[in-house]
């Protein structure tokens, strides 16, 4: 145990780069929505908790994926260019300027997705378990702390990765000069004979001994000239115009209702105003149970396509209803996101409508409409079912209806990820069937048709 401690790197080190940092001291709630938090004095903590955990969850699958890729290509670079460096501290500072950037890139780029949906459902556990009135409130006010959050959680997870990597390649460099120095060890016999053959190299192409000319060092100083700053933006979301200031936007009406009613002790009624997203959400909600309750209610229509209907019919008109919803809102984003929630929801929930064909063809049409209303529903889509259960991701009709509407991002770096990781090098058997056929009729059969 005390070895493991000692040795640079080891699992019990992660914690150390964020554990001194009092994370409630840096969590945002941004003021539109403070009025909740104002009648409930309790739910801060509670915030501030579920982003914690939601941190706690991905760090350390992320710091080790990070620091252990950044570590071997740094060493490896670094070992090779150095090859005849006689001063060590030139090559512990290269190796530093390298690592530090790799480590820190890499962890944003793996941390971003996972991290905002673990913050969000952390969120929303909580939010829930405080039992406030407004369902619909905790839906999105997880959605809006968790966006305003996230580069917070990202910053604190590119530092963690930054200072491992920094401590390992320290490790991982030393150990490898001391090799090099010591007799008949291999490294040491592999610097002799390299030094060995490079008398018969031509002198144009012979290393020369000593230090790295200006413009080989500039190879490794150019890494710390990158724009760390607007990366670690760009990764958390937090660029100007986002969706962060689009769901602040939809709260903007809630919130002045909610003081208006309070003020005149009302209860949480309706908001009037075509603006709020919760009211076009409710009204795209009332859409869709519209639809189940005609297709429910006509036993000829739950085996009958959607392509079949005459067209004009009720059913093919609510769905351009709550597309024009969406589209009229000015927070389009955000509401078309919040129904296509519910519209997979209701996909995956097994009730009669999804298991009918018409029903499950009404829905992923509606996802599909959405799909052209806002660039994030089809990324959210596919999120949401490449982190959900297996029983949502293994499901082969519901992936390949969501698919043909192109809806689901089979390209998608979470989906990718999430699907390799599921197959397990080949040993989960169902989830290798499920892939190939799912490849076998995106290439296959659905090129057959389109050419048959």
């Amino acid at each position: 145990q005390q070895q493991q401690q000692q040795q640079p790197g080891g699992q019990g080190s992660l914690p150390d780069a964020v554990q001194n940092i009092n994370i409630a001291n840096y969590v945002t709630i941004n003021p539109n929505i403070t009025g909740i938090f104002q009648q409930y004095p309790q739910l801060r903590a509670q915030v501030v908790a579920a982003i914690s955990q939601a941190i706690s969850e991905i760090i350390l699958p992320v710091v080790e994926r990070s620091v252990t890729i950044a570590c071997i290509t740094t060493r490896e670079m670094v070992l090779k260019d150095f090859a005849f460096e006689t001063d060590e501290s030139a090559v512990k500072m290269a190796s530093h300027l390298m690592v530090q950037n790799l480590a820190g890139s890499l962890a944003l780029v793996t941390c971003k997705e996972p991290l905002r949906h673990s913050m969000a459902s952390q969120l929303r556990n909580a939010l829930i378990k405080a039992q406030l009135p407004d369902a619909q409130w905790v839906e999105q006010a997880s959605q809006v702390i968790a966006q305003e959050n996230l580069e917070l959680g990202c910053n604190l997870i590119e530092k963690a990765a930054t200072e491992k990597a920094l401590r390992d390649v320290d490790h991982q460099i030393a150990h490898a000069m001391d090799l090099r120095r010591t007799p008949k060890t291999p490294l040491n016999d592999q610097f002799i004979q390299m030094q060995n053959w490079l008398r018969f190299l031509p002198e144009a192409l012979r290393p020369k001994a000593g230090a790295l000319v200006p413009h080989q060092k500039r190879v490794y100083e150019d890494f710390a000239k990158l724009p760390r700053d607007r990366v670690a933006q760009q990764q958390a979301g937090g660029a100007a115009g986002g969706p962060s200031e689009q769901a602040v936007g939809a709260f903007e009406g809630q919130q002045q209702q909610q003081q208006q009613q309070q003020s005149q002790g009302g209860g949480p009624g309706a908001a009037p105003g075509a603006a709020d997203a919760r009211i076009v959400l409710e009204k795209c909600a009332a859409c869709m149970n519209k639809a189940e309750e005609v297709v429910l209610r006509s036993p000829q229509l739950l085996s009958a396509s959607l392509s079949s209907l005459p067209q004009g019919h009720d059913l093919a008109q609510l769905i351009l209803q709550a597309r024009m919803l969406v589209a009229q809102s000015p927070a389009r984003e955000e509401a078309g996101v919040a129904y296509a929630q519910k519209l997979c929801r209701r996909l995956y929930d097994g009730g009669k409508f999804a298991r009918c064909q018409l029903g499950g063809e009404w829905i992923t049409a509606s996802l599909a409409s959405l799909n052209d209303v806002g660039k994030r529903v089809s990324k959210e889509v596919t999120a949401w079912i490449a982190f959900s259960d297996n029983d949502r991701r293994l499901n082969k009709e519901m992936t390949v209806a969501l698919v043909n509407s192109r809806v689901l991002q089979l390209n998608s770096p979470d989906y990718v990820r999430e699907m390799v990781k599921l197959m397990d090098m080949g040993r989960n058997q169902q989830a290798v069937d499920f892939v190939v056929g799912l490849l076998s009729h995106s290439l296959v059969e659905k090129r057959a048709i389109a050419t048959g």
